[in-house]
């Protein structure tokens, strides 16, 4: 059986009322389909591939790179690890029993295995002080790791490493942009590393990646996640949760679609 993680770009952190969801900046709608990548061979490098064009405003900065690596398939040599793009969802998924790990990267045109911290080119994204990432949770029946990467130089950036919980029904969550800032944070479930000149600086942002389970520490994912945009986040919001690791009080959960 193939479990299946249809997921977006990033994370949540904070509660919002539904007047604050309002789109303001989109890292992608995953409107831009790219083909299926399959990984058959555990152990390698990551498989990758690029779409995008210059003025496709439905990815951020116009391209947007996908990655799949399948690390273990307990000696079964039909088991893969897939990800790809359709219908306005990223799919990632790992046969039962097998482990992997995906990733989505927004580097501009650089399609390198390597991700460029400056292929945005320093975009001005929001206000750090003043805006979160947003997504759309609809399912998760498990947990894995994820992390969450941005970039203003080689030397400049914030990484934050999250365990997700289990979801029976939909409801959206937030990250504050200011959570990037807590450099050293580490609560035991979430972690804040940053780059050697400081954390990422949101008015000059030059790469931005998620990377699925990175180390294959899950064999049996189900998760479905929305679009990722940027929102207003309300000024009364306090940086104690998150909402994809099921902290109830952080949660607006909304209809199925």
């Amino acid at each position: 059986m193939k479990k299946t993680l249809i997921a977006a770009a990033v994370v949540a952190m904070s509660f919002s009322s539904a007047a604050n969801a309002a789109l303001v900046n989109t890292i992608d709608l995953f409107t831009t389909a790219q083909a299926p990548l399959t990984d058959t061979t555990p152990g390698g490098a990551y498989i990758m591939s690029q779409v995008g064009a210059v003025g496709d405003t439905s990815i951020l900065g116009g391209y947007r790179d996908l990655g799949v690596n399948l690390l273990t398939n307990g000696g079964v040599g039909t088991r893969d690890a897939n990800i790809s793009v359709s219908s306005g969802f990223l799919d990632f998924s790992v046969d039962t029993l097998a482990t992997g790990t995906g990733l989505v990267r927004w580097d501009g045109v650089n399609s390198a295995a390597a991700i460029d911290p400056t292929g945005l080119g320093g975009i001005f994204l929001a206000d750090a002080a003043t805006s979160a990432f947003a997504l759309d949770v609809i399912f998760s029946d498990g947990g894995f790791r994820f992390d969450l990467e941005a970039y203003t130089s080689a030397n400049q950036w914030s990484k934050i490493q999250l365990i997700s919980n289990a979801h029976v029904v939909p409801e959206t969550t937030y990250i504050s942009l200011a959570a990037f800032g807590l450099c050293g944070f580490n609560n035991g479930v979430v972690i804040v590393t940053c780059g050697a000149g400081g954390a990422v600086d949101f008015a000059s942002l030059g790469a931005l990646q998620a990377v699925i389970d990175p180390l294959g520490g899950s064999t049996a994912i189900d998760l479905t996640l929305g679009q990722v945009v940027v929102v207003p986040e309300p000024a009364s919001l306090a940086l104690v949760g998150l909402g994809l690791l099921g902290v109830g009080a952080l949660r607006r959960r909304r209809s199925a679609k």
